[in-house]
């Protein structure tokens, strides 16, 4: 029944910020690979300043008291700066999951629902930092639909970066009643980011890296300045999981390989191999992290300036290989 009111619905607005230099420079450091935890909650507070400024001047009504819906975690550092910004505000936690590769979203309300409402609740506002394929905020709309028997235009989202198509799915839920992101992706690609990049899981920049399980990989971080997509594609063809010989490090920041020789020429097999990364190394003026114990050697790629990785890794690591 959803998704047939949300084609048939008239969208709601969808509001922009106004595209400055100083946000170009916020959406710059909020995209960067080398922005620290810090400076990331310092952004998105920044940011949030700009979205709800745009929101109270698109509706005066959000003057009146509000009921935030922070979408956990990537939002907390949103509600955190709008906390002061919208008068008696009250909070309800949401954490949504969702199936990789699937439109799969679950709601997990945290505490008591927003409906029915509480005394003085007010407007319900959703805050999102990054929308990529839309799913998980439709997901939440179409339960508050639900549980507001049909209450249209009742919802405000609020969000820093989004993909288009995904802006405009929630734009048809017939509970929303108006949009605020603070710039528009060019797109989604087919993994479900957006792009550009924002180089890296969203919440784990915000709150600093998990320790992931043996086994687990995260997602190549590549440097800024650098040709994204390209630098993807040579990666992922490097790594062991798509037929290639190196692995990706826990922080998505470099990749890595262990190299053993053996034979009855294997000590001249191993200086001959390091003469010839030292050669790369030189011409390219790009110079890897290694070790050698023994008949082993160890070799890692990876750029220090700008933070990440670049073209050059990916072909030190081809050459590395081709030398073996």
């Amino acid at each position: 029944m959803q998704k047939e009111e949300e084609k048939m619905a008239i969208p709601a607005p969808i509001i922009e910020l106004p595209q400055t230099p100083t946000l170009t420079n916020l959406m710059t450091t909020f995209c960067s690979p080398s922005s620290t935890p810090k400076i990331m909650q310092d952004t998105i507070h920044t940011l949030t300043h700009e979205i709800i400024s745009a929101a109270k001047s698109h509706d005066q009504t959000l003057q009146s008291p509000t009921t935030m819906i922070p979408i956990l975690r990537g939002a907390l550092p949103m509600f955190v700066a709008a906390q002061p910004l919208l008068p008696a505000t009250s909070c309800i936690l949401a954490r949504c999951s969702k199936t990789k590769g699937t439109q799969d979203v679950v709601v997990d309300w945290l505490g008591r629902r927003p409906f029915p409402p509480a005394f003085d609740d007010g407007k319900i506002v959703i805050l999102d930092t990054i929308i990529a394929t839309g799913d998980t905020v439709v997901k939440l709309c179409e339960e508050l639909w639900e549980m507001s028997g049909g209450l249209p235009s009742s919802v405000v989202v609020l969000c820093v970066y989004a993909a288009p198509e995904a802006l405009e799915r929630v734009a048809r839920c017939p509970v929303v009643e108006y949009v605020v992101v603070g710039r528009r992706a060019e797109r989604c690609d087919e993994r479900g980011y957006l792009v550009p990049y924002t180089n890296g899981d969203i919440g784990d920049k915000i709150y600093g890296g998990v320790r992931r399980k043996e086994g687990e990989m995260g997602e190549p971080v590549v440097a800024e300045g650098e040709e994204v997509q390209s630098v993807l594609s040579g990666v992922q063809s490097l790594l062991a999981e798509n037929g290639g010989l190196w692995k990706l490090t826990e922080d998505g920041l470099a990749i890595e390989r262990e190299i053993q020789f053996s034979g009855f020429k294997e000590a001249w097999e191993i200086k001959t191999f390091m003469n010839h990364v030292a050669d790369t190394a030189t011409k390219l003026r790009h110079h890897p992290e290694w070790s050698n114990v023994y008949n082993k050697v160890s070799i890692r790629w990876t750029t220090h300036r700008p933070k990440g990785l670049t073209s050059l890794d990916v072909v030190a690591a081809q050459l590395c290989d081709s030398y073996v």
